[in-house]
């Protein structure tokens, strides 16, 4: 019976694992070559041009890895649509106030991306929104360069020496021009908000009017909007943890006193950010660890000090991270991560192993697990479908420069302290499995080809 239980556990794992996949949506490429591919495309809700496509044939075939500069267009069928353009993007244009240029100076360069269509035809409307830039909209039309559009804000040198905001965005003047000879569309331009909608609304009064078929285009504004931007998901981990700790008894500083592997478990949940890049990683985790502790016996009248005995002990370690992960794509839907963090840890109900002394329970200010340096921790992994395995590190203060304690004497100078709270003596090393649980967020709900 238990074996049966076993086996039908596995296939279940098993087909669980096959089965959770990214969020492939059906869809078509046009390679470089002109070459048509129609599958499924992993969609990770770009905000940016994205920098990679992932595609597969099938839902249970191999997924490909595409650059940009290998397609001319990427398109979901019931979705968003990209296409692989040399544009001449303003990068000196800025609308937040807090990295505005001085003076109107113009930068511009030739970008190639994949910049995503708002509207298709005699004049078609692509947007591109650069990392941590403003958005641009760009108008191309056979036979003329492209015109584009840019939200910009400058600060500009008054004659009494005054810096002052100023608004350099002068898209009804540039659409006025574009659009000059055609009557509709320059009328629409001299009305049209700065939006997406509103620049959508004067390139199909062009198309419609103006334009040889006089038709107003395809628009796709309304699936140019993204299901979500963010996403959250999260599960399980456990590995081994190898800590590297000296002790801060008495008499016994610099001494390894848990030089020695530990089982760890806990709990991850990452928040996706737009494009699926980076995310916002929290974990916890719970481990056991190996010490020495110095407890207090009591006040020596005759001697005049405090008695101690040492006592050797172990304790649960509790651990609280959190930082950011990078993803880079792999073939066949893996994923490299790098992920940087900082951890809170946490020493409680110790086991004594042994005492010099008459046996007594440590307090928790007895308790002592070296605290993390000033560096963030710093980790490697693998991602396939649900699975993540992963390598990390952690630096700690050395036992005689723990953050909770004056630096020690023999530390001469504040750059020599400077460099022990950066670069500590201990040191903890994991290797860990995490295991996605639910569905996958980004997956749609409903249809034949978006698996979860």
């Amino acid at each position: 019976m238990r074996l049966r239980l076993l086996a039908l556990s596995a296939a279940f794992a098993l087909y669980t694992f096959q089965t959770q996949a990214q969020a492939y949506e059906p869809g078509l490429l046009v390679r470089s070559n002109g070459d048509t591919l129609r599958g499924e495309i992993e969609n990770s809700f770009w905000v940016e041009p994205p920098p990679f496509i992932h595609f597969r044939p099938a839902p249970d075939s191999p997924s490909q890895l595409f650059k940009p500069q290998q397609l001319r267009a990427v398109r979901f069928t019931k979705g968003r649509e990209f296409r692989y353009e040399g544009l001449p993007i303003d990068h000196a244009a800025q609308d937040k106030v807090g990295n505005l240029p001085y003076e109107n100076r113009p930068d511009v360069h030739v970008d190639s991306l994949l910049a995503e269509v708002l509207v298709e035809g005699a004049v078609t409307l692509v947007r591109v929104a650069p990392f941590d830039k403003t958005v641009h909209y760009v108008l191309l039309s056979p036979g003329r360069p492209p015109l584009d559009l840019s939200a910009r804000k400058y600060l500009r040198q008054t004659v009494d020496h005054a810096w002052l905001l100023t608004d350099g965005n002068n898209y009804r003047g540039q659409l006025g021009v574009y659009f000059g000879p055609c009557p509709a569309a320059y009328g629409a331009s001299q009305k049209a908000p700065f939006t997406a909608k509103g620049l959508a609304e004067v390139v199909m009064a062009y198309n419609s009017s103006c334009g040889p078929l006089q038709q107003r285009g395809r628009n796709l504004l309304a699936q140019a909007a993204p299901r979500r931007r963010v996403a959250f998901q999260g599960g399980a981990l456990a590995g081994v943890r190898y800590n590297r700790i000296e002790g801060n008894t008495r008499g016994l500083p610099g001494d390894c006193v848990d030089c020695q592997a530990h089982p760890f478990a806990g709990l991850y949940a990452e928040l996706l950010q737009p494009g699926r890049a980076f995310a916002l990683y929290g974990e916890l985790g719970l481990s056991r660890f190996h010490s020495l502790g110095s407890h207090y016996l009591g006040y020596d009248a005759n001697a005049g000090t405090g008695r101690y005995n040492t006592v050797e002990y172990s304790a649960w370690l509790a651990t609280a991270r959190l930082g950011v992960r990078y993803f880079v794509p792999l073939p066949h839907e893996q994923q490299l991560l790098f992920s940087f963090g900082y951890e809170l840890n946490f020493a409680r109900s110790p086991s004594t192993i042994a005492t010099t002394g008459p046996l007594g329970t440590l307090t928790r200010d007895e308790l002592y697990y070296a605290s993390p340096t000033l560096l963030p921790n710093i980790g490697l992994g693998w991602r396939r479908q649900r699975l993540t395995l992963s390598l990390d590190g952690q630096l700690y203060f050395s036992s005689d420069t723990d953050s909770n304690s004056s630096p020690n004497s023999t530390l001469q100078s504040s750059a020599q302290f400077a460099g022990a709270v950066f670069f500590g003596t201990n040191f903890a090393a994991r290797l860990g499995v995490s295991y996605r649980l639910g569905r996958n967020p980004d997956a749609g709900k409903s249809g034949p080809t978006a698996k979860q």
